[in-house]
């Protein structure tokens, strides 16, 4: 019986200890750029900082020519994410009608589209102007899953490959 008590009592120390755990680690998760706690200045600002050190390491990598430099600044001035555009205040959506906001929503679309037409001619007429060898290194940077988790000597991300499962033990 007296064992029944100790294993309750700890049982319920576990749980309220685990509660206290979780409650500490969730005020202190950073949800993002759009959570409470996150900062799209600082998100924006680290975003650009790695841009760039991307692409210091690609021109690097690439060792253009003087003939190559002027494609290469206009293949990297299309990279540069534009400024944020003004959307108003968000009770200015709340007083549009569907069809309106729907048709705003298919303009900020559209001008993203141009933006990234523009970059798509850009990086052709870039790549246009690469060796073979260039080329090469240039699609290395580029391959890969896109989602930040980008290992140690890979440069334009691509996972390392996760190993195989080990077969099971004969025996």
């Amino acid at each position: 019986m007296k064992n029944r008590h100790n294993l309750i009592a700890a049982l319920l120390m576990g749980c309220g200890m685990g509660v206290l755990a979780a409650n500490a680690a969730a005020q202190s998760v950073d949800c993002g750029p759009r959570g409470p706690m996150g900062n799209w200045e600082k998100y924006h600002e680290q975003r650009s900082e790695r841009m760039q050190q991307h692409q210091k390491r690609l021109h690097d990598a690439l060792k253009l020519t003087p003939d190559q430099e002027g494609a290469w600044k206009k293949f990297a001035e299309s990279v540069q994410p534009p400024a944020r555009p003004e959307r108003g205040e968000p009770g200015d959506w709340a007083k549009l009608t569907a069809p309106e906001r729907a048709e705003k929503m298919l303009e900020l679309s559209k001008q993203r589209q141009e933006r990234m037409a523009e970059h798509v001619a850009a990086l052709k007429t870039f790549y246009g102007v690469l060796t073979p060898e260039q080329k090469k290194t240039f699609d290395e940077f580029h391959v890969g899953p896109r989602g930040g988790r980008r290992g140690p000597g890979q440069p334009g991300g691509g996972q390392p490959a996760m190993p195989a499962p080990a077969a099971p033990a004969k025996g």
